[in-house]
Protein backbone atom coordinates (compact mmCIF):
# COMPACT_ATOMS: atom_id res chain seq x y z
CA UNK A 1 0.00 0.00 0.00
CA UNK A 2 1.33 3.37 -0.68
CA UNK A 3 2.15 5.84 1.91
CA UNK A 4 -0.75 8.33 0.40
CA UNK A 5 -3.03 5.56 -0.99
CA UNK A 6 -5.41 6.60 -3.91
CA UNK A 7 -8.50 4.95 -2.33
CA UNK A 8 -10.10 4.87 0.51
CA UNK A 9 -12.42 1.89 2.15
CA UNK A 10 -15.89 1.97 4.20
CA UNK A 11 -16.36 -1.70 5.45
CA UNK A 12 -19.76 -1.45 6.14
CA UNK A 13 -22.76 -0.37 2.71
CA UNK A 14 -22.77 4.02 3.17
CA UNK A 15 -23.60 5.93 0.17
CA UNK A 16 -23.38 9.40 -0.34
CA UNK A 17 -26.64 11.30 -1.78
CA UNK A 18 -24.81 11.33 -5.38
CA UNK A 19 -24.20 7.55 -5.34
CA UNK A 20 -27.33 6.85 -4.37
CA UNK A 21 -29.10 9.14 -7.11
CA UNK A 22 -26.99 7.47 -9.40
CA UNK A 23 -27.99 4.09 -8.45
CA UNK A 24 -31.42 4.55 -8.60
CA UNK A 25 -31.32 6.46 -11.87
CA UNK A 26 -30.09 3.18 -13.72
CA UNK A 27 -31.02 -0.65 -13.59
CA UNK A 28 -28.15 -1.54 -15.41
CA UNK A 29 -26.39 -4.16 -13.84
CA UNK A 30 -22.89 -3.74 -14.66
CA UNK A 31 -23.30 0.03 -13.98
CA UNK A 32 -25.03 -0.53 -10.53
CA UNK A 33 -21.78 -2.61 -9.48
CA UNK A 34 -19.26 0.16 -10.66
CA UNK A 35 -21.38 1.99 -8.09
CA UNK A 36 -20.77 0.00 -5.12
CA UNK A 37 -17.52 -0.33 -5.76
CA UNK A 38 -16.98 3.40 -6.34
CA UNK A 39 -18.87 3.85 -2.75
CA UNK A 40 -17.20 0.69 -1.30
CA UNK A 41 -13.57 2.07 -2.01
CA UNK A 42 -13.81 5.47 -2.99
CA UNK A 43 -10.97 6.73 -5.11
CA UNK A 44 -9.45 10.04 -3.56
CA UNK A 45 -9.22 12.14 -7.21
CA UNK A 46 -12.61 11.46 -7.75
CA UNK A 47 -14.04 13.18 -3.84
CA UNK A 48 -11.23 15.73 -4.50
CA UNK A 49 -13.05 17.13 -7.99
CA UNK A 50 -14.04 20.80 -7.71
CA UNK A 51 -12.83 20.89 -4.07
CA UNK A 52 -11.24 24.01 -4.77
CA UNK A 53 -14.74 26.21 -5.61
CA UNK A 54 -16.98 23.94 -3.65
CA UNK A 55 -17.26 25.79 -0.58
CA UNK A 56 -16.95 29.40 -2.80
CA UNK A 57 -20.41 28.40 -4.35
CA UNK A 58 -21.80 27.14 -1.18
CA UNK A 59 -20.85 30.56 0.55
CA UNK A 60 -22.47 32.34 -2.58
CA UNK A 61 -25.64 30.86 -2.32
CA UNK A 62 -26.42 32.84 0.80
CA UNK A 63 -24.74 35.84 0.08
CA UNK A 64 -26.27 38.84 -1.57
CA UNK A 65 -26.65 39.14 -5.79
CA UNK A 66 -25.05 35.06 -4.94
CA UNK A 67 -21.78 36.96 -5.23
CA UNK A 68 -21.88 37.21 -8.62
CA UNK A 69 -18.44 39.79 -8.48
CA UNK A 70 -16.49 37.84 -6.41
CA UNK A 71 -17.26 34.37 -9.01
CA UNK A 72 -16.28 36.23 -11.77
CA UNK A 73 -12.91 37.48 -10.33
CA UNK A 74 -12.23 32.95 -9.29
CA UNK A 75 -13.58 32.29 -12.65
CA UNK A 76 -10.95 34.80 -14.20
CA UNK A 77 -7.82 33.67 -11.89
CA UNK A 78 -9.01 29.44 -12.45
CA UNK A 79 -8.87 30.66 -16.44
CA UNK A 80 -5.31 31.95 -15.49
CA UNK A 81 -4.33 28.60 -13.99
CA UNK A 82 -5.63 26.81 -16.48
CA UNK A 83 -2.89 28.84 -18.97
CA UNK A 84 0.23 28.38 -16.17
CA UNK A 85 -0.46 24.40 -15.33
CA UNK A 86 -0.23 21.22 -17.39
CA UNK A 87 -2.33 17.59 -16.84
CA UNK A 88 -4.78 17.23 -14.65
CA UNK A 89 -4.32 20.38 -12.85
CA UNK A 90 -4.66 22.17 -16.08
CA UNK A 91 -7.89 20.19 -16.62
CA UNK A 92 -9.03 20.55 -12.88
CA UNK A 93 -8.69 24.39 -13.14
CA UNK A 94 -10.44 24.20 -16.49
CA UNK A 95 -13.37 22.19 -14.72
CA UNK A 96 -13.71 24.24 -12.32
CA UNK A 97 -14.04 27.63 -14.07
CA UNK A 98 -16.61 26.17 -16.08
CA UNK A 99 -18.07 25.18 -13.21
CA UNK A 100 -18.49 28.92 -11.86
CA UNK A 101 -19.44 29.96 -14.36
CA UNK A 102 -22.22 28.12 -15.07
CA UNK A 103 -23.43 28.51 -11.67
CA UNK A 104 -23.36 32.32 -12.37
CA UNK A 105 -25.40 32.18 -15.07
CA UNK A 106 -28.05 29.25 -14.03
CA UNK A 107 -28.52 31.04 -10.66
CA UNK A 108 -28.94 34.46 -11.68
CA UNK A 109 -31.54 33.31 -13.89
CA UNK A 110 -33.73 31.89 -11.19
CA UNK A 111 -35.88 32.68 -8.09
CA UNK A 112 -33.92 31.39 -5.95
CA UNK A 113 -33.51 35.29 -4.87
CA UNK A 114 -36.92 35.52 -3.14
CA UNK A 115 -35.74 32.51 -0.54
CA UNK A 116 -34.45 32.66 2.75
CA UNK A 117 -31.09 31.03 1.91
CA UNK A 118 -28.38 30.30 4.99
CA UNK A 119 -25.34 28.65 4.91
CA UNK A 120 -26.05 24.63 5.05
CA UNK A 121 -25.62 22.59 8.25
CA UNK A 122 -23.94 19.24 9.25
CA UNK A 123 -24.69 16.07 6.65
CA UNK A 124 -27.95 14.60 7.14
CA UNK A 125 -28.37 10.68 8.13
CA UNK A 126 -30.40 8.18 6.69
CA UNK A 127 -30.59 4.68 7.51
CA UNK A 128 -32.69 2.55 5.07
CA UNK A 129 -32.18 -1.57 4.90
CA UNK A 130 -28.76 -1.84 6.41
CA UNK A 131 -27.47 1.07 4.17
CA UNK A 132 -26.18 4.81 5.80
CA UNK A 133 -26.99 7.59 3.50
CA UNK A 134 -25.59 10.25 3.70
CA UNK A 135 -27.34 13.66 2.91
CA UNK A 136 -24.86 17.15 1.97
CA UNK A 137 -26.60 20.30 1.44
CA UNK A 138 -24.65 23.32 -0.20
CA UNK A 139 -27.14 25.45 1.75
CA UNK A 140 -30.34 25.45 4.14
CA UNK A 141 -33.40 26.95 3.20
CA UNK A 142 -36.67 28.35 5.29
CA UNK A 143 -39.92 30.06 4.92
CA UNK A 144 -42.14 31.48 7.25
CA UNK A 145 -45.31 31.44 6.75
CA UNK A 146 -48.14 32.64 9.18
CA UNK A 147 -45.75 31.53 12.19
CA UNK A 148 -44.52 28.36 11.31
CA UNK A 149 -41.21 27.89 9.77
CA UNK A 150 -40.54 25.81 6.85
CA UNK A 151 -37.34 24.24 6.18
CA UNK A 152 -35.24 22.78 2.84
CA UNK A 153 -32.29 23.15 1.04
CA UNK A 154 -30.03 23.01 -2.25
CA UNK A 155 -27.89 21.00 -3.39
CA UNK A 156 -25.64 21.18 -6.54
CA UNK A 157 -25.14 18.71 -9.38
CA UNK A 158 -21.61 18.88 -10.92
CA UNK A 159 -22.21 16.45 -13.93
CA UNK A 160 -20.15 17.74 -16.81
CA UNK A 161 -19.33 14.88 -18.71
CA UNK A 162 -19.87 13.89 -21.90
CA UNK A 163 -22.24 11.08 -20.65
CA UNK A 164 -24.37 12.58 -18.16
CA UNK A 165 -26.88 9.77 -18.40
CA UNK A 166 -30.59 10.40 -16.95
CA UNK A 167 -29.56 13.77 -15.42
CA UNK A 168 -33.50 14.76 -14.60
CA UNK A 169 -33.94 10.95 -12.65
CA UNK A 170 -30.53 11.93 -10.45
CA UNK A 171 -31.61 15.63 -9.58
CA UNK A 172 -35.73 13.86 -8.62
CA UNK A 173 -33.63 11.51 -6.18
CA UNK A 174 -31.83 14.20 -4.59
CA UNK A 175 -34.47 16.53 -3.50
CA UNK A 176 -36.40 13.56 -2.68
CA UNK A 177 -33.72 11.80 -0.40
CA UNK A 178 -33.20 15.60 1.21
CA UNK A 179 -36.82 16.11 1.56
CA UNK A 180 -36.92 12.67 3.51
CA UNK A 181 -33.60 13.60 5.52
CA UNK A 182 -35.31 16.66 6.74
CA UNK A 183 -38.41 14.90 8.40
CA UNK A 184 -37.59 14.70 12.07
CA UNK A 185 -35.87 17.78 12.56
CA UNK A 186 -36.60 20.96 14.61
CA UNK A 187 -38.98 22.69 11.29
CA UNK A 188 -41.34 20.63 9.06
CA UNK A 189 -39.82 20.52 5.35
CA UNK A 190 -41.66 21.61 2.39
CA UNK A 191 -41.31 19.79 -1.20
CA UNK A 192 -40.78 23.09 -2.44
CA UNK A 193 -37.93 24.37 -0.55
CA UNK A 194 -36.12 21.06 -1.10
CA UNK A 195 -34.11 22.05 -4.36
CA UNK A 196 -31.49 20.33 -6.84
CA UNK A 197 -29.23 22.18 -9.13
CA UNK A 198 -27.49 20.90 -12.48
CA UNK A 199 -24.85 23.08 -13.20
CA UNK A 200 -24.44 21.81 -16.73
CA UNK A 201 -27.44 21.82 -17.83
CA UNK A 202 -29.06 25.24 -16.04
CA UNK A 203 -32.02 23.22 -14.62
CA UNK A 204 -33.44 23.24 -11.48
CA UNK A 205 -35.81 20.87 -10.02
CA UNK A 206 -38.21 20.93 -6.82
CA UNK A 207 -38.91 17.55 -4.50
CA UNK A 208 -42.19 16.17 -5.21
CA UNK A 209 -45.21 15.82 -2.71
CA UNK A 210 -45.78 12.32 -4.27
CA UNK A 211 -42.94 10.06 -2.14
CA UNK A 212 -43.97 6.39 -1.58
CA UNK A 213 -43.29 4.98 -4.40
CA UNK A 214 -40.31 6.44 -4.43
CA UNK A 215 -39.63 5.61 -0.66
CA UNK A 216 -40.35 2.18 -1.69
CA UNK A 217 -38.19 2.39 -4.63
CA UNK A 218 -34.85 3.64 -1.86
CA UNK A 219 -35.95 0.63 0.18
CA UNK A 220 -35.43 -1.88 -2.02
CA UNK A 221 -32.73 -0.59 -3.97
CA UNK A 222 -30.86 -0.01 -0.19
CA UNK A 223 -31.61 -4.00 0.26
CA UNK A 224 -29.86 -5.10 -2.69
CA UNK A 225 -27.29 -2.75 -1.85
CA UNK A 226 -26.75 -4.15 1.36
CA UNK A 227 -27.16 -7.62 0.57
CA UNK A 228 -24.25 -7.23 -2.21
CA UNK A 229 -21.91 -5.06 -0.59
CA UNK A 230 -19.83 -8.30 1.18
CA UNK A 231 -19.43 -9.60 -2.75
CA UNK A 232 -17.70 -6.79 -4.74
CA UNK A 233 -14.09 -6.24 -4.68
CA UNK A 234 -11.82 -3.56 -5.20
CA UNK A 235 -10.26 -2.18 -8.46
CA UNK A 236 -7.58 -3.47 -10.15
CA UNK A 237 -5.13 -0.85 -8.95
CA UNK A 238 -6.44 -0.63 -5.46
CA UNK A 239 -4.00 0.39 -2.92
CA UNK A 240 -5.70 1.68 0.00
CA UNK A 241 -6.56 -0.36 3.42
CA UNK A 242 -6.86 -3.95 4.50
CA UNK A 243 -10.44 -4.82 3.07
CA UNK A 244 -10.62 -8.65 3.92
Amino acid sequence: MADTPNYGFHPSPEFTVNHISEYLATENALQRTRIIRAAKFPKKVEIAAYAQIRKSLQAALSKPEFDRSGLELLADRLSTKARRETGYARDEALRCERAVRAFIETVQSTALSKLQISPAPSPLRLHQSGVRLKVTMDAAVSSETGGTVNSGGIVLLYAFSADRGPVKDRLNAMTGLLFWALEGGQMEPLPRLCLAIDLAGGEVLRASSSHIRFRQHVAESCHEIAARWETIDPPDDYDGPDWR
